[in-house]
């Protein structure tokens, strides 16, 4: 059982437990991510051109961020889809993609011992209002 990359027509021997993303990967062919495969970029799409039937259907996460233009062009993501049969996978895409990463956007905030993270979420803590002064 083989994964055939075009146009490159590179064959490599299917691995079940590995993603398309980094089969590969680990032959000298480049894919475009921006999440490193935990699927919330989509930059990784591939179209697979044959054996279709030799991969599971998309997840639940996958078909959430590439929606219905899966079941219009037949494309997937790569970092989603692992095969347990022959393959035949067009990167054509992927060459033309131009390789840059997109800039991350966030805030700045010039006091930062007011942010924490726990499990990937923000808790911003409010300062306490001072009191005010006693008198007599």
């Amino acid at each position: 059982m083989k994964i055939k990359f075009i146009p490159q027509n590179i064959e490599v021997d299917v691995d079940p437990s590995k993603s398309l993303m980094k089969i590969a990967t680990e032959n000298g062919l480049k894919i475009k991510s921006i999440c490193g495969g935990i699927a919330s970029c989509s930059e990784c799409r591939v179209k697979i051109v044959e054996g279709e039937n030799s991969i599971p259907e998309p997840s639940k996460a996958e078909l959430n961020l590439i929606g219905t233009s899966y079941y219009i062009d037949g494309r997937r993501l790569s970092c989603q889809v692992r095969c347990f049969g022959s393959v035949t996978v067009d990167l054509t895409e992927q060459l033309n993609k131009v390789d840059t990463q997109k800039k991350v956007r966030g805030f700045k905030q010039k006091d930062t011992k007011e942010l924490s993270a726990v499990h990937d979420t923000m808790i911003l803590t409010q300062k306490k209002p001072e009191k005010p002064p006693q008198g007599s």
